[in-house]
């Protein structure tokens, strides 16, 4: 579900994500759902959004940059204000790991 990049206007990034799942709650905020991903081996994560679009964040994690595309602004507002995101990490349809993300102003 993620997508590498190669050549795309992100010239930082390591990883791009396009195919994820997102919910939303009042009481727990943001929880995207994606395919386990070695880019968040080693902790540490956090983002920020994107100078290049709005919609968009940046993730930081272990020394790599990942693109999150297209969420929708009142989730990611709502994000920003909280100070995190909450990542679960799919395999074979069962979450195999929780990350929680922090927001890095930037």
């Amino acid at each position: 579900m993620s997508n590498r990049t190669a050549g795309t206007p992100f010239q930082n990034a390591n990883t791009v994500i396009t195919q994820y799942e997102s919910l939303y709650a009042l009481r727990t905020g943001l929880t995207i759902l994606l395919p386990l991903t070695d880019d968040f081996d080693g902790g540490g994560v956090s983002f920020a959004v994107s100078p290049d679009n709005p919609l968009d964040i940046i993730i930081s994690a272990s020394n790599r940059k990942i693109v999150l595309k297209s969420l929708k602004k009142e989730h990611l507002d709502a994000s920003v204000a909280r100070g995190f995101i909450m990542f679960y990490e799919m395999k074979d349809n069962e979450v195999v790991r929780c990350t929680p993300c922090s927001y890095k102003k930037t």
